[in-house]
């Protein structure tokens, strides 16, 4: 039954309210006993007690010697019935001071009693008339032969001179027993059918409450097995309460993620088949040219081998971009940290792609001040700074330049570091593909694939990796048209980081 959260959510709304009118309850009763009943509520609810108890007590019928012993069974039998009702009243017939009976026998037929009496004064309920006889009531005190103080309200004097007084103690501390036969009828009843009426009322609500919470995560669980069988054109409604919405937000947003990336898959797929063939074709065109003595002349012979030399090295570096992506996908890629000057990091990089920027019509700039040493792992470095600077030579037109450029950033985020940016005056990058660039298997469109490519498009993935692996981000800002600026912000040691990277160098000397 408790299995699901709408019978978890009804139960928890019932064990609140019942916890809840149960502390309500037992704060009650603590309160009315910390303090002494009223001493006017006490003689009122004995004056109605006598009102009602007169009309069995006929005064006129009792002898002067006192109550035969069937009166005095009547008379029993009414004390008895007000204690069942849990109220602990005493009746008494006095004449002149002489006790005639006494329903809790502490006076003996014929023992002297004192009454200090005085007129009683009833309080007045709007609307309700003041019962005649009780005009000629009385109310006051008399000791208990166990020296305990009662208060009493006494009948007129009949024709016979008796009088029937109801007596209880004088106003106390009662005890919890005591409290709940005193409120019995005025408080606790009441209070327990409000309970009852406000736990239906409750149940009910609560069963609206659970129905509206659970209703929108029964749709998200339904629409996730039509997710699971592949269709992801199934959105959920975005309703019920803020978390319930929350919830159904971040599943529609899951199934465009995940119907983005089948996509990419599945262009990921058709590029490496493409790209792995295009060298694949080659090769094997050129080797069997070999074989067949098409290209027996020397000049051919080379020719012929220095195309698969190509083709096999173009088709080694898109083995490796794999392989990579692979590694940082199953967790198995590991990185060394050492002290790195990113200077000398940019200007290696100017240094190998230099020919290839002769070749092109491109000038290409490496700007390095002096820069604070970062930590990190050169090699990777050096392969995130190669990549961006082939891309932008890639597509930068012959006239062209590319620019290496690094500055000391003083405070990005509440911490130091060393940004370092990849300037071209190239074709640019649509605004659309800018938030995706990074994506894995996310390519542009076909107007950035001018001119042949060499890899799968994995390189942009590759590099953001690395970069956030030493802690840094890389971004990218362009204009079709105008060039591209990519950008990576790497972190300066901390000291305590300085001081390990000390140690390691020292040692690493020795």
């Amino acid at each position: 039954m408790l299995k699901t959260l709408r019978s978890r959510l009804l139960l928890s709304h019932l064990l609140i309210i019942v916890i809840t009118v149960g502390v309500i309850g037992t704060a009650l009763l603590v309160m009315l006993r910390a303090r002494p009943v009223s001493a006017q509520e006490v003689i009122e609810r004995l004056a109605d007690a006598l009102s009602e108890a007169e009309e069995r007590f006929d005064l006129d019928s009792i002898a002067p010697t006192g109550p035969t012993r069937a009166q005095e069974i009547i008379y029993n039998r009414t004390a008895i019935r007000a204690f069942v009702r849990g109220l602990r009243i005493r009746y008494v017939l006095v004449r002149d001071g002489i006790v005639g009976y006494d329903s809790l026998r502490s006076f003996q037929p014929g023992a002297v009693v004192s009454l200090d009496s005085t007129p009683f004064e009833h309080r007045a309920v709007p609307g309700q008339e003041t019962p005649a006889n009780m005009a000629n009531y009385r109310q006051g005190n008399f000791m208990n032969p166990d020296g305990t103080e009662w208060r009493f309200v006494a009948t007129a004097p009949a024709t016979t001179g008796w009088r029937l007084l109801t007596a209880t103690p004088a106003p106390r501390l009662l005890s919890f027993e005591e409290l709940l036969n005193y409120y019995a009828d005025d408080l606790f009843i009441p209070l327990a059918q409000a309970a009852v009426i406000g736990l239906l009322f409750s149940v009910a609500l609560s069963v609206l409450i659970a129905r509206s919470v659970t209703r929108p995560l029964q749709a998200v669980a339904q629409k996730a097995v039509l997710v699971a069988q592949g269709k992801l054109d199934q959105p959920v409604a975005v309703e019920g309460p803020l978390e319930a919405q929350a919830v159904s937000i971040a599943f529609n947003q899951m199934i465009q993620e995940v119907a983005a990336t089948q996509r990419a898959q599945r262009e990921f797929l058709a590029n490496v088949t493409h790209d792995l063939r295009t060298p694949l074709t080659s090769i094997q065109g050129f080797s069997q040219a070999i074989i067949d003595g098409v290209a027996s002349n020397p000049k051919n012979a080379q020719r012929a081998a220095q195309i698969i030399y190509q083709e096999s090295g173009r088709l080694n570096r898109m083995v490796e971009e794999l392989l990579d992506l692979a590694r940082i996908e199953a967790g198995r890629w590991n990185m060394t940290r050492h002290t790195v000057q990113l200077a000398e990091v940019l200007a290696a990089v100017g240094e190998r792609l230099s020919p290839k920027a002769a070749e092109k019509g491109i000038t290409l700039t490496v700007q390095t001040p002096i820069l604070p040493v970062i930590a990190g792992d050169g090699d990777r470095l050096v392969q995130v700074f190669t990549n961006l600077t082939d891309n932008a030579l890639k597509h930068t037109p012959q006239g062209g330049s590319v620019t290496l450029r690094a500055t000391f950033d003083n405070g990005r985020g509440g911490k130091q570091g060393v940004i370092a940016q990849v300037i071209d005056t190239g074709i640019g990058i649509a605004p659309d593909h800018l938030p995706r660039l990074f994506d894995r298997f996310y390519q542009v469109d076909k107007s950035r694939k001018s001119g042949g490519r060499e890899g799968v498009g994995l390189g942009l993935t590759i590099a953001k990796q690395i970069v956030e692996a030493h802690g840094g981000t890389i971004w990218v800002e362009s204009e079709e048209g105008k060039g591209s600026v990519f950008t990576v912000w790497l972190p300066t040691p901390t000291p305590d980081m300085s001081t390990i990277l000390r140690v390691r160098g020292a040692g690493n000397r020795g």
